[in-house]
Order: C-alpha cells, then sequence, then structure tokens
C-alpha cells in the first residue's frame, strides 16, 4: 500500500492556517491598514494646515511691515527697532559716517534727495568710471557666451519647458558675478567704495552702510505680452532705507527698457490711493500686494510722476529702492541692457563676499564689508543659484 503523501498534506495544512478574507485577523488587518492611512491623511492635512497658517503669518508681517513702512510715524518705529537690535553697531556707524563726511565736504560729492529718495549720476565715461567701464564690458564678454549656450535651441523646446522658463525672473534678468569675478576684477568693488558711490549712499543713510552686493545686470528681451516679477513696479523690501545704483555699461535708450521709477514723495501718495481703489473695487487681489500694474498707476494720477533713467553709457541713477517704485527690464525683441549694480543698506542683507582683507587700513570701507564674511550671513550666490537658475 502506498504512503500517503507529507507534502500535500503540510501544504493543506498550512493553506488552512491561512485566515480567509472574513476571518478575525484579516478583519484586524484590514482595520489597522485603514486607521494607518487614515493617520496619514491627517498627518498630510495637519501639515498643509501648518503650512497654510505660516505662510498667512508671513503675509500678515509683510503687510504690517509694509503698512508701517509707508508712512513716517512707522518708519520711525522701524528705525528705533532697527537701532534696538544692534545699538552699538549703529552707533558705530553713525559716528563714522559724520567724520567720513565731514572729510568729504570739500570734494562736492553727490548728493540724493532726501524728499524725492533719488539721484541722477551724470554720464561719466572718460573719468575715474572709465575703466571700471571696461571691465563690465570685458566680463560681460565672457559671460553672455556662456549664457547663449545655455538657450541654444530655444525654439526647439517643448511648451511646458519653454512656459516654466519663461514665468521664471531668469527669462529677462542675469545678475553675471559671483565673488570670483570680483577678486579678479577689484576695481570694480573699489569703485563702489569709492567716495563719489560710498559717499553718496553714507550722506543720505546717515550711517556707513553694509554694501550688499556689486554685480553686473543684464536684461533681455521676454517672449509673451504680460510683465512679471520686477517688469512690474514695486518695493523693495531690504530694510527701513536703502541705496541701489545703476550705471549704464553701454547706451541706454527706450528700445533697452530702461530703469524706470516714481520718486518716494509720489510713490507715498500713489500707495495710498492704490491701497484704497483695490478696497473700493474688490477685485479679490491682496490690497497690501506690493506689484502694481500701470494701469493702477494711471488710474490714480501717476502716469506724470514717471521717470525714466536713459543716456549714454556712465550715467545712471542711486535711488532709495525701499522708498520709490520702480521696474525695469522691459526689453524690446533685438536689444539688451547691462548695468552696473550696487546696493548699500542699513541693514545686514543677502551679501557678495568681499576681499575684506584689502582695506584694513581704511577704516571707513573697511566697515562697509568687514559684515560679509562674518558667519551665518546670507550669501548673493545662493540667491543667483536659486532664483537665476544658474
Amino acid at each position: 500500500m502506498d504512503k500517503p503523501s507529507t507534502t500535500n498534506s503540510a501544504h493543506d495544512a498550512t493553506a488552512s492556517s491561512t485566515p480567509p478574507g472574513g476571518s478575525l485577523a484579516g478583519r484586524a488587518y484590514r482595520l489597522t491598514v485603514r486607521r494607518v492611512r487614515g493617520i496619514r491623511k491627517q498627518a498630510i492635512r495637519g501639515v498643509k494646515l501648518g503650512r497654510h497658517l505660516f505662510q498667512r503669518l508671513r503675509r500678515a508681517e509683510k503687510t504690517l511691515y509694509f503698512r508701517l513702512r509707508d508712512s513716517e510715524a512707522g518708519n520711525a518705529v522701524l528705525k528705533a527697532a532697527q537701532l534696538a537690535r544692534a545699538p552699538r553697531e549703529s552707533r558705530l556707524r553713525g559716528k563714522a559716517a559724520t567724520s567720513y563726511l565731514a572729510r568729504l565736504k570739500p570734494l562736492n560729492v553727490a548728493t540724493i534727495d532726501h524728499k524725492k529718495g533719488y539721484g541722477l549720476l551724470p554720464p561719466d565715461s572718460t573719468g575715474e568710471l572709465s575703466q571700471v567701464l571696461a571691465t563690465c564690458r570685458h566680463v560681460f564678454e565672457l559671460k553672455k557666451a556662456h549664457i547663449e549656450a545655455r538657450l541654444a535651441g530655444f525654439e526647439d523646446w517643448d511648451q511646458e519647458r519653454k512656459q516654466k522658463y519663461l514665468a521664471r525672473k531668469q527669462s529677462f534678468l542675469r545678475y553675471l558675478l559671483d565673488d570670483e569675478d570680483l577678486r579678479h576684477h577689484p576695481d570694480l568693488v573699489e569703485w563702489a567704495l569709492s567716495d563719489a558711490s560710498l559717499g553718496a549712499a553714507t550722506q543720505y543713510l546717515g550711517m556707513v552702510p553694509y554694501l550688499s552686493r556689486v554685480d553686473l545686470m543684464y536684461s533681455l528681451p521676454r517672449d509673451g505680452d504680460d510683465n512679471i516679477a520686477s517688469q512690474l513696479f514695486h518695493l523693495d523690501y531690504e530694510g527701513v532705507t536703502q541705496v541701489k545704483t545703476f550705471v549704464h555699461v553701454f547706451d541706454v535708450d527706450e528700445t533697452q527698457g530702461p530703469f524706470t521709477f516714481i520718486p518716494a514723495d509720489a510713490t507715498a501718495r500713489i500707495l495710498r490711493d492704490i491701497r484704497q481703489l483695490r478696497r473700493r473695487c474688490r477685485t479679490g487681489q491682496d490690497v497690501e500686494s506690493r506689484r502694481y500694474s500701470d494701469d493702477e498707476i494711471a488710474a490714480v494720477g501717476g502716469r506724470d510722476d514717471i521717470v525714466t533713467v536713459k543716456g549714454p553709457a556712465g550715467a545712471g541713477v542711486a535711488i532709495d529702492t525701499s522708498r520709490c517704485l520702480h521696474l525695469g527690464s522691459r526689453v524690446r525683441p533685438g536689444a539688451f541692457r547691462l548695468c552696473l549694480y550696487l546696493q548699500y543698506c542699513t541693514t545686514r542683507e543677502l551679501t557678495n563676499v568681499f576681499d575684506v582683507n584689502r582695506f584694513k587700513n581704511d577704516p571707513t570701507r573697511h566697515l562697509a564689508v568687514k559684515h560679509s564674511v562674518e558667519p551665518g550671513r546670507a550669501h548673493a550666490i545662493d540667491y543667483t543659484d536659486k532664483i537665476m537658475g544658474s
């Protein structure tokens, strides 16, 4: 007589020990899975809610900040808060400014109008600036070739890639310099710290400022009928006041999309009127949105206050972009605009890393750049990599 198959018996025993879908163990398993999924969904909702609340808090904080900055009383509050955060540093920079400006008085350095928040720079392509402009053009030719190589074949890109690119700031504006460029071309930083440049910023800001940026801004035509980002009128958020200097490296007329702004005194009125307009119209747009269309500017009678900075190489403007509405880079097809860009702030902001030791024997200039090597500073190159897509 044949022996019974032990293999089949073992298999049957194993199969019978596996709980069927309707068994207690099966129901427990399904219940556990549902609970885990439920917990996961709750966690995701919690994260989304937390992110939403954080964004609302940030918007409310920014709204309050800009509302304060739009009034004289609010400005006083913000300046007092700035002094309270770093009283020793503020006093040091204020005292240094007093002695520095006293030395500059006989030189008759150009000034920035405190009421209007800007000062136009006359053409200077043959004086101290001539070598700086030559350096800018040389560096530009090297950088331009790299950018053109990256954009080669744009017409053959698929539509999704094109739209993604055109929605970004890098589609019409490029920052060209990095910290190594500044080390290789020290005349750019030297000019930013010259009496003509640093002196004007110090006189306007009432302190030896933090030199935050030295760069070349390369503006290109952008395909599309709409304007985005800095192509719209806006204010910059860094500090209560600041000075940005824009100098033409090549001649600029309407074709090159000149830097365009509204003086500070007119800006204050226009912002107040646009805020009221947005509330009245109830368009659903954020009342405190810090981008303003041409139509809104025109609707409150601001068109006559607009100033465009056109002129030959070496001309430009020194302007408080925290107080003056401004825009740029509306370049027409076939053209471009190249500006030497300097930024002076009253607070520690995003910064280049400068060759601080180069100025160790000049207390004023050393004070203007020493922050750039302090631990924890946000660096300009990180912004360029993230926003510009470098």
